[in-house]
């Protein structure tokens, strides 16, 4: 029997839906995962001894899902344990197994940005123009939070 963690199972109130989730749903639907997967399977690291890689499908999300939002490799992973929309998106339960950490994520960018570039970036656009889509990519900002020194009022 498999079990799947409660984060899976969770679903939206009967009221309104996040926006994230929607548009992702439309990403989702106007990527060619099938072409963008083929495309980058010679170039990903084979199972051998030792820590098996993340599925090359969950990577090639991630790597679209980091290009939408303008993400580095540290907030598209941190976004993935978040965001049950992003988690659903890529494909995995962020907490079992955990999600590809940063490191991975970048070893991964490479590849497909030193290696492939202009091919594999021509799939994703060809998908968003086939499916007659406007995509015009975001930013997720994170608030900064600075600790100030107290002034400290001289006497004269």
């Amino acid at each position: 029997m498999t079990m799947r963690s409660l984060y899976t199972q969770v679903s939206w109130p009967r009221g309104r839906r996040p926006k994230r989730a929607d548009l992702l749903d439309r990403l989702h639907a106007a990527m060619p995962w099938a072409e963008l997967i083929a495309l980058v399977e010679p170039h990903y690291p084979k199972p051998s001894s030792g820590r098996p890689p993340h599925p090359l499908p969950v990577m090639v999300r991630i790597r679209v899902l980091q290009w939408a939002f303008r993400l580095s490799d540290a907030a598209v992973e941190d976004l993935i344990l978040d965001s049950h929309a992003a988690a659903r998106f890529v494909g995995i339960d962020p907490w079992s197994p955990r999600p590809p950490g940063a490191s991975s994520i970048q070893r991964f960018r490479s590849i497909v940005d030193d290696v492939l570039g202009a091919r594999f970036w021509a799939l994703v656009f060809m998908g968003i123009e086939v499916g007659s889509t406007e995509f015009r990519q975001g930013a997720i900002r994170e608030p900064v939070l600075r600790l100030r020194r107290a002034k400290t009022s001289k006497s004269v």
